[in-house]
């Protein structure tokens, strides 16, 4: 799955999600950039009792994700995972990153 990353037209500064505003030099313009939805396990912490809305999920880790371009993204799995493990993205739920083990 494609993931969009949002790059500053004046600065060349990536974000996800998009802005309105480039944080570096405030300009207002940006361009998107589709990437192949890979990257690697930063951090995690594993879910095992949750609220309400998320108890249909448990267990679950919430991951960081680096991405090639230097962003890092929140996302969950219900893999296993460890740090430096790659993840592949795909789903994107209410704008949450879905990943699993790749």
């Amino acid at each position: 799955m494609k993931l969009s990353i949002y790059v500053c037209e004046s600065c060349g500064k990536t974000s996800v999600p998009k802005r309105l505003i480039c944080p570096a030099c405030k300009s207002t313009n940006f361009t998107t950039k589709e990437l192949e939805g890979e990257g690697k396990v930063y951090s995690f912490t594993k879910i095992n009792v949750s609220s309400v809305e998320f108890k249909h999920l448990t267990p679950y880790h919430v991951i960081l994700v680096d991405l090639p371009t230097g962003e890092r993204i929140t996302g969950r799995t219900a893999d296993d995972v460890q740090i430096d493990d790659t993840v592949q993205l795909i789903d994107v739920d209410n704008g949450a990153y879905i990943w699993a083990k790749g």
